[in-house]
């Protein structure tokens, strides 16, 4: 139910909520089944994990997680 500032925002302070839990995680995103054509969401996560300097790596969850709903996240270790 957010839009794309919002979600943006709300992902920021997951990851940076989620780096002091473990070095991975899962985002579900959704598979966009409420957009009117292409999914908007899953699309921009995407983009906005590749430039986030925190996180190392991720890919699509497995089916029994989300599938294509969902990543997998792999964040760097917190600084000491």
């Amino acid at each position: 139910g957010m839009d794309r500032y919002q979600a943006q925002d709300a992902l920021a302070l997951f990851l940076h909520r989620a780096r002091h839990r473990g070095p991975c995680l899962r985002i579900i995103h959704g598979k966009g089944f409420g957009s009117n054509g292409q999914p908007v969401l899953k699309k921009l996560v995407r983009t906005w994990l590749s430039h986030h300097p925190e996180v190392l790596a991720f890919c699509q969850a497995p089916d029994s997680q989300g599938g294509g709903g969902a990543l997998l996240v792999l964040l760097r270790a917190p600084k000491r």
